[in-house]
């Protein structure tokens, strides 16, 4: 398991859908495509969650709206990046940022293809059938490329990768 200290994973693509003008209505598609954490973020502080499922109760309604409602106080403490990131595709991943009126060019819902990201970090959860693996539900803060906050959920409650215990962290 990741710890704080430990580099982040290199190498680490996600895919995501820009929201653009032309694709800013929730029942337009715009184009996915890879988003390179080395490229993009290699020199920012950027505040990661992770979520199981994408409009589903808990990351719906309490675990990711907190995060956007204090994105100024996040940019205060330094933060230049906010990612939300699942295992759904990124069709769903697009949507769930319309839905929660994303609009700031420094918050992206992305996803994790196959969980590969969650699973170098011995962050994924197994789900009933007909629900499958998926990330598990835990928040990072990588700092230049080294991770200085590790909050892993140890069940199914919303303790330490809350936007209360990640701010305490900044």
């Amino acid at each position: 398991m990741v710890a704080v200290n430990d580099k982040f994973p290199t190498e680490t693509k996600f895919v995501y859908v820009p929201i653009t003008p032309e694709t800013s209505d929730i029942k337009a598609c715009g184009i996915p495509g890879p988003l390179d954490f080395d490229k993009e973020f290699a020199d920012k502080t950027v505040v990661i969650v992770s979520i199981p499922g994408a409009f589903t109760p808990t990351c719906m309604e309490n675990h990711v709206p907190p995060f956007l409602e204090h994105l100024s106080d996040l940019k205060a403490k330094g933060v230049d990046v906010f990612i939300v990131v699942a295992a759904n595709d990124p069709f769903v991943m697009s949507a769930f940022a319309k839905a929660n009126k994303v609009s700031d060019d420094s918050v992206y819902f992305v996803t994790d293809p196959d969980a590969e990201l969650s699973k170098k970090l011995g962050f994924t959860l197994q789900l009933p059938p007909g629900f499958g693996l998926r990330t598990g539900r835990y928040a990072l803060v990588v700092k230049k490329g080294v991770i200085t906050y590790v909050g892993n959920e140890p069940g199914s409650g919303l303790t330490v990768s809350s936007y209360e215990s990640v701010i305490a962290a900044l």
